[in-house]
């Protein structure tokens, strides 16, 4: 897509809220942060919207003010594997914009969504003034690197741990339900999480209902009960269910 740096006044509104609520800026100062809040932008993603393609080069990091942003790769038989599933306050981009190469996977909206852009030289001006925000950005690329080890990993899996897995990290931001388990709800259809874990939609409900009549979970469409937190780690780790 074409990148276009206009700013509204609710624009500049919108910048001036997200961005010190953004992770790696949480610890700078307003002061230090300001000369890098005028120079972001703000880009509007209708549902749909491709935000980066495979082979062009990405105008800085990009920050989700709301909306959903899904990353992925495709494969040479149009498979695609789903890497990110971004969030409102998070951010994607990091690596490719501050090494200046052309991106490997495409980024597109999965609703209506805006994003800030956070332009690279910005952020290498502000890592010379502030040392702790060049830290944050050095944790934040190991980060990435350790998450994109799990990816590795995670191919590896058998479906059922895959499951397990991402089952339990929405546990951590869940619900409790009362009764000692947790209530997730799937941020995405069935489709894109099946994606997300490198396995065919059919494969995916039948691994749900495989861990429903364990006792693990229970499923009503989107929103899942998780009724074994315990059973369900032990299970992310092993080797007993086939995919």
């Amino acid at each position: 897509m074409q990148y276009e740096a206009v700013n509204t006044t609710l624009d500049l509104r919108l910048v001036q809220g997200l961005v010190p609520r953004l992770g790696i800026f949480r610890d700078v100062t307003a002061l230090n942060l300001a000369p890098l809040i005028k120079q972001c932008w703000v880009l509007p993603a209708p549902r749909g919207t491709s935000i980066a393609q495979r082979g062009t080069r990405l105008p800085g990091v990009f920050g989700l003010a709301y909306g959903s942003v899904k990353v992925s790769l495709r494969g040479q038989d149009g498979e695609e594997r789903v890497l990110q599933l971004v969030s409102a306050g998070q951010t994607f981009g990091e690596a490719k914009s501050l090494l200046g190469r052309e991106c490997r996977c495409d980024a597109v909206a999965l609703a209506d969504s805006k994003l800030v852009v956070v332009p690279a030289a910005a952020i290498f001006n502000l890592m010379d003034r502030e040392p702790r925000f060049a830290r944050a950005m050095a944790l934040l690329l190991a980060e990435r690197t350790l998450e994109l080890l799990g990816e590795v990993e995670s191919a590896m899996q058998r479906g059922a741990q895959r499951l397990a897995s991402y089952l339990g990290s929405l546990a951590e931001t869940g619900t409790g339900d009362g009764n000692g388990g947790c209530i997730v709800r799937l941020p995405v259809s069935k489709t894109l999480v099946a994606a997300r874990l490198g396995v065919k939609k059919e494969t995916l409900s039948r691994l749900l209902r495989q861990l429903a009549a364990d006792g693990l979970i229970e499923v009503a469409r989107r929103e899942i009960s998780i009724l074994d937190r315990e059973a369900l780690s032990k299970l992310s780790s092993s080797q007993a269910h086939s995919a």
